[in-house]
C-alpha cells in the first residue's frame, strides 16, 4: 500500500471496531469535522459516541497518512478528509470486507442491504 514520506505504519494500522469502520467510510464521504463524525456515527450505531472513542482514532490515521485535518474558523476546528493514500485504504478495506457484505445481502435482503 503507498504510503506519504511523513507517514506512520499503516500496515500496523488496526480496523478493529465498528466506529473505526464507519469513521473511515463517513470520511471517505467527504471532509468532517470532529462533532459531525461522533453525531453521525451516533445516528448509524444508535449509540453514544464520545470523543476519547474518536479523536485519539484520527490521531493515529493521520500520523499514519491516511488523513489531513486543518483548521477552520474563529473557533480552531479542524476538520478532517482523507488522503489519496486514506482513499486506497478504504477501497482496500471495504474490498476485504466483500464476503461480509454479500452474506448480509443473501440473509437480510437487497431491499434491506443496498440503498435505493
Amino acid at each position: 500500500m503507498p504510503r506519504s514520506k511523513n507517514s506512520g505504519d499503516v500496515g500496523s494500522l488496526r480496523v478493529n471496531t465498528v466506529i473505526k469502520l464507519y469513521t473511515l467510510i463517513l470520511l471517505a464521504e467527504g471532509e468532517k469535522h470532529g462533532y459531525e463524525l461522533m453525531r453521525l456515527l451516533e445516528k448509524m450505531l444508535g449509540a453514544q459516541v464520545g470523543p476519547s472513542q474518536v479523536y485519539p482514532y484520527l490521531k493515529k490515521v493521520e500520523e499514519a497518512g491516511l488523513v489531513e485535518s486543518r483548521e477552520v474558523g474563529s473557533r480552531d476546528k479542524k476538520t478532517y478528509r482523507l488522503t489519496p493514500e486514506g482513499v486506497e485504504f478504504v477501497r482496500d478495506l471495504l474490498e476485504r470486507s466483500l464476503s461480509v457484505i454479500q452474506t448480509a445481502v443473501k440473509v437480510l435482503g437487497r431491499e434491506k442491504v443496498c440503498l435505493p
